[in-house]
């Protein structure tokens, strides 16, 4: 091999090491944010809620810890929540239990849980408790290590109803602030 082509080899692997790979390129994309075992969820959501053809709306906070649960993680929740429609006054106090799966390369989470609780209804001085126990399906997508966006829908069997037990649908939309999730 002449000196001129050895030179002319040394170049084009100095210029060829230069060009980032495909290696370098992935190691310059941030990694997707996930919910951590051991962090704390606090949330705010409003949702949509049908009932035999009945809508309405509600305000609802969540709190709740994260804990391992192989691949995913298991959140263990409460949530008050406060419906006001034409004199009638609702408050629900549920436990939800929602198992969730990070997606892919992205800072979305899949989940799928159980969920029930007590609802008080007052109108005027009358008074009544009824049990709402159900499943509920969403995502809550993390825009940073400590914020994110829940979508979720619920399906809810109310129980002890005077009249009869009936369905409910709610579809909810909120934030969720993550402390602890590092």
């Amino acid at each position: 091999m002449t000196a001129g082509r050895a030179r002319t080899i040394g170049w084009a692997l100095l210029l060829l090491s230069c060009v980032p790979g495909p290696m370098a390129a992935a190691s310059e994309v941030p990694a997707p944010f996930r919910i951590r075992p051991g962090a704390i969820g606090v949330g705010l959501s409003g949702s949509l809620i049908a009932v035999e053809g009945s809508t309405h709306g509600a305000i609802a906070v969540r709190s709740g810890v994260f804990l391992g649960a192989g691949p995913g993680t298991l959140g263990l929740e409460l949530e008050p929540a406060y419906v006001h429609i034409e004199g009638l006054d609702i408050f629900d106090l549920q436990v939800l239990a929602v198992w969730q799966l990070g997606i892919a390369s992205t800072s979305a989470h899949a989940f799928a849980g159980l969920g029930g609780g007590v609802r008080q209804e007052w109108l005027g001085s009358f008074r009544q408790a009824r049990y709402p126990v159900g499943l509920q399906f969403g995502m809550n997508a993390l825009v940073s290590r400590g914020a994110g966006v829940r979508m979720e829908y619920r399906y809810r069997r109310v129980l002890d109803d005077p009249v009869a037990d009936y369905d409910e649908h709610q579809v909810f939309l909120g934030i969720s602030l993550f402390l602890r999730n590092q």
